[in-house]
């Protein structure tokens, strides 16, 4: 399955925020992967790069 362009963007968007805040210390690691983790269960996926 392709990647819409909409994906693409909120997957950056994602990304992006998730940075910010591990740079901020509002976020540890794992923390992170959890939440990642999470989130993709719902939708029927999973985080595959850790």
């Amino acid at each position: 399955m392709a990647v819409s362009e909409f994906n693409e963007d909120t997957q950056d968007q994602i990304c992006d925020v998730l940075e910010y805040m591990q740079q901020t210390e509002k976020l540890k690691y794992k923390e992170m992967i959890f939440l990642l983790y999470k989130e993709a269960r719902k939708y029927g996926g999973k985080v595959v790069n850790r």
